[in-house]
């Protein structure tokens, strides 16, 4: 197939012998290529030879000048939970307990046979100031008889009703259990009983118990997830989804997959129940399992993520979720198993903990530390020597950025969110949105790189287009850092995927606009127009997805919505 008549934008070479971490830089735009099934087979600037025109006469599509971009990645999302929470409470942007309890009993209403009234995205300091977290005690008001469970924004706090207690069997009075629960905090009242506040682990005490759902149903969140992500325009996913690889690999068989699934499973999930060994990591068409997910600490906004100095005005370091030799032997079991590691650590107390742990594993591969929020030089520079991937969220500055200030001390805020310090330091980022936290528009995505939001709006931190681009290329399938290919490197297939040149994957998106001129058209609503993956036509905006997927997806559209107004920008 003959694609003709584009801008066809073009890395500059990698450095041969040269480290990962060396720059690529925008090369200028080709105007026409070709691809042979699921390969690019040639890249060409000014007149289509004769020859070619000739080969791919039945065959050629003419883009209108439109701008073509490298297949983009999200290197950290929840697919089956952008699934799940279409059919969830959305409490995003709830601004008080009163429009909570609106939004909760509405629910109720409209769903009167559903037994579990499960929510999603509030933040308590937009729910009352001073902030103070929902309670028990609010949701009993909701309904003392129907168990409702409401997540925070970040998935690391819920809050429960009496009835959602008893459902999970637990009584609500004193007990020395309350104290004791591993990686997580049950929240205590004067009385000592639970005030219906769960941290980290501690929502498991619930959670296990909300009514599990039929497979039928799973695939259709799943189903949900991905079309969501192929009508923005994300030809990868790096994906922590729990017990889904066979529904993958179910829709895989029957032609249903559409994008590329980087899966990466908690750890425990491939262990043997007998001998705690893990299975052999996979490699399918479009399924890879080769690292396992693992988790340092809680969130920022809940303040569980574990920081090295108190929180403001508290004596609050947040919560480490394993202790430094468990951390070492989890990693030590994945390593010698042929997996590499993904550890979620937003504090500076997590990363040290997961960078000692890392630095004690001879021959580490390309292990990936997922948030990197609130680091040090120190941390920095180890990252760097051990050669760890950054998995970080361009989004987060924004939306965190009404609280970060007023949560870390003053010393921290200067290497938080520091992305081009990192990138300075020789590590490599690539970029993600932890949907549904975040939207998984990878174009808001780079928005929200180049822009940033105050009081993180330090302009020596804010991305190009260039840098931003790169950031959902070439380092998520492996790397950042202006890596060959940082999404490409953070997967492992910076050889074939993060570029448009001869031999590489088929994969690449079709706008309307050229960014590199006009980045501000980013968030454009008509700016995608088609995606490819494995050069078959996957997404196309006139008729919608090329690909026959059960539900039609919800909007999903982050939690402060689609379109942000920040202050700095580097144009690119």
């Amino acid at each position: 197939m003959l694609f003709a008549n584009a801008l066809v934008w073009q890395w500059s070479p990698r450095q041969a012998g040269g480290p990962p971490s060396a720059p690529r830089a925008f090369a200028g735009f080709a105007s026409w290529f070709t691809t042979d099934g699921d390969r690019i087979t040639h890249v060409g600037h000014g007149d289509i030879p004769l020859s070619v025109l000739d080969e791919h006469k039945a065959e050629v599509v003419d883009l209108d000048g439109q701008l073509v971009l490298p297949g983009l990645h999200d290197s950290h999302i929840h697919l089956y939970h952008m699934g799940e929470v279409a059919h969830y409470v959305d409490l995003r942007g709830a601004a008080s307990f009163d429009d909570l309890h609106a939004r909760v009993a509405a629910h109720a209403a409209k769903y009167p046979d559903v037994d579990w009234l499960v929510g999603f995205g509030w933040e308590q300091d937009k729910l009352a100031s001073p902030a103070r977290y929902p309670t028990r005690a609010d949701l009993d008001a909701i309904s003392s008889t129907r168990p409702i469970y409401l997540w925070r924004t970040c998935y690391h706090i819920a809050t429960v009703n009496s009835a959602a207690l008893a459902k999970a069997g637990l009584d609500i009075v004193p007990h020395p259990a309350w104290a004791n629960v591993p990686g997580g905090v049950v929240d205590l009242d004067a009385q000592g009983l639970p005030t219906g506040i769960l941290r980290e682990s501690a929502v498991n005490l619930v959670q296990k118990y909300i009514l599990e759902q039929s497979d039928d149903i799973r695939t259709k969140y799943l189903q949900i997830g991905l079309q969501t992500a192929l009508e923005f325009g994300l030809t990868a996913v790096h994906t922590n989804d729990a017990h889904c690889l066979p529904l993958y690999r179910q829709l895989q068989a029957k032609g249903e997959l559409p994008i590329r699934v980087y899966m990466t499973p908690d750890q425990h999930e491939l262990e043997d129940a007998t001998t705690g060994a893990l299975g052999p990591p996979i490699k399918d068409e479009l399924i890879t399992v080769d690292r396992v997910k693992l988790f340092g600490d809680g969130s920022l906004g809940a303040e569980t993520a574990a920081l090295r100095a108190p929180y403001r005005d508290s004596t609050n370091t947040g919560v480490l979720m394993e202790t430094d030799a468990e951390m070492a032997r989890k990693i030590h079991v994945a390593n010698a198993a042929g997996y590499r590691v993904e550890i979620h650590a937003i504090g500076d107390r997590a990363a040290a903990q997961v960078l000692d742990a890392m630095g004690r594993i001879k021959g580490i591969d390309r292990p990936i530390m997922t948030h990197c929020q609130i680091l040090g030089p120190d941390l920095i520079a180890k990252m760097a020597a051990l050669g760890v991937v950054a998995n970080i969220q361009p989004s987060f500055v924004v939306t965190d950025a009404t609280f970060a200030s007023k949560r870390l001390p003053q010393a921290l805020l200067p290497y938080s969110y520091c992305w081009q310090t990192m990138v300075g330091a020789g590590v490599v980022c690539a970029g993600g949105s932890d949907a549904p936290i975040e939207t998984s528009n990878p174009f808001q995505g780079m928005y929200d790189a180049i822009h940033r939001a105050a009081p993180l709006d330090d302009p020596r931190e804010c991305m190009t287009f260039t840098e931003a681009l790169q950031l959902y290329t070439l380092n998520g399938g492996q790397r950042f850092s202006f890596v060959a290919a940082p999404c490409a490197f953070a997967a492992k297939e910076e050889t074939r995927l993060g570029d448009l040149a001869s031999g590489f994957q088929a994969d690449f998106v079709v706008v309307k606009y050229n960014l590199l001129e006009t980045p501000e058209k980013l968030l454009a609503p008509d700016l995608l127009q088609r995606v490819y993956v494995q050069g078959r036509l996957r997404y196309d905006s006139i008729d919608g997805p090329k690909q026959p997927l059960a539900m039609q997806a919800a909007g999903l559209p982050g939690k402060n919505g689609k379109i942000r107004i920040c202050r700095c920008c580097r144009a690119a």
